[in-house]
């Protein structure tokens, strides 16, 4: 007989074996199941999860980390090939543009990870059409595609509508109008937006926004819209209009410079600093810039590191899961990942250490300049 001090023995948890045997499947599949690995169906995942948990099966966290550590350290089992399709007319865009560099690096090193090579292929290549070019594809056995080198958001070639509709595509960076496709990019919005608060924290007050309207619209004016949302609620920030940039207008952008007098600029593109100086503007003490897609080949600016790289990986994560879910063709509901991007101090920026005497001498630079006083002669 028990007596009150005795302790009951705890329920044994069942094994994956017993749940194996129970649902019908092999060991393996429970093993996936219970991770919810997306290489099995959603409805087979549930049925198991919900079956172990009626058996009293619980996860012991500490075998589960130590097997999660193993798998990422040993190499991965090839899995395929994916591709990497340049749909630019330039064959050379993607070895040229750091920030396309960046993403090609992070597609590779991604891949590589999974257990897959990445093939470089260029849309435009001559002589193959598109149904040559799906040939070439299956006779890899490739399934999966990268598409990078949007330039303009009017849409990819129809004739190429075989190839979007019966493969995995990932665009990466701009996504056009047609086809319907999920795409990985930075998320310029948020990358605007927190470069003004950054600004408004180092005691900047009159912050400008310049940027070419062609660039702002292919990317649906996120840059605009986050740079206008940023200075929302910020307590003395004053706005003046932005500054349409082209290469062209060095006048017009002198006339803007001296009318709107702002002590900080926020671009994308790199000649706005070389265009100062000419002007015989001081960075950063006169006007600070920052730019919105500062990389290596920009050392010695401010701004924000879009972490182009990590773009690259996702993309690759998206793809590699859509071929795991069997999601070909166009999507009825295409998704959006975005990658926040990083400040980086430099140069061309240094923080106010007295926002109050900044924005003193602010006003001071703003009042119209006072005419010399006119000596008289009394007759």
């Amino acid at each position: 007989m028990s007596t009150d001090n005795e302790e009951l023995p705890e329920p044994t948890a069942p094994s994956m074996r017993e749940i194996a045997e129970r649902a019908g499947v092999g060991k393996a599949t429970v093993s996936l199941a219970l991770r919810d690995d997306p290489r099995l169906r959603p409805e087979t995942r549930r049925r198991i999860q919900k079956l172990a948990a009626k058996m009293g099966y619980r996860t012991n966290t500490t075998v589960a980390n130590l097997m999660a550590q193993l798998r990422v350290s040993r190499t991965p089992k090839y899995h395929g090939t994916l591709g990497l399709l340049n749909v630019s007319s330039d064959p050379r865009i993607l070895k040229g543009l750091c920030t396309f560099r960046e993403w090609v690096k992070g597609c590779e090193e991604r891949a590589v990870q999974l257990g897959y090579s990445l093939d470089p292929f260029w849309l435009h290549e001559p002589g193959i059409s598109a149904t040559r070019f799906a040939q070439i594809l299956r006779s890899r056995n490739i399934r999966g595609l990268v598409v990078a080198g949007v330039l303009d958001s009017s849409g990819l070639p129809d004739e190429f509508e075989v190839i979007w509709k019966r493969f995995a595509c990932i665009v990466i960076g701009v996504r056009p109008a047609w086809p319907p496709l999920s795409f990985c990019s930075n998320d310029q919005y948020a990358t605007a937006m927190y470069t003004v608060q950054r600004l408004w924290s180092y005691g900047y007050r009159r912050i400008g926004l310049v940027i070419r309207p062609e660039m702002d619209a292919v990317i649906e004016r996120r840059f605009s819209a986050g740079f206008w949302a940023g200075q929302e609620g910020l307590e003395g920030c004053e706005r003046i209009p932005a500054f349409p940039f082209h290469p062209t207008r060095e006048v017009s952008f002198r006339a803007w410079y001296a009318q709107h007098r702002p002590d900080a600029i926020v671009c994308v593109h790199h000649e706005i600093k070389k265009l100062l100086q000419e002007m015989g503007v001081k960075v950063p003490e006169d006007v600070a810039i920052a730019h919105l897609d500062r990389n290596e080949e920009l050392p010695d600016w401010a701004g924000m590191n879009q972490n182009n790289t990590l773009v690259g990986i996702a993309a690759i994560d998206m793809l590699v899961g859509q071929l795991y879910r069997n999601e070909v063709g166009l999507a009825a509901f295409p998704k959006a990942s975005f990658v926040q991007s990083t400040w980086v101090d430099g140069p061309t920026v240094v923080r106010r250490t007295s926002p109050q005497k900044h924005a003193e001498r602010t006003r001071a630079r703003r009042a119209p300049a006072r005419s010399a006083p006119v000596a008289t002669v009394s007759s």
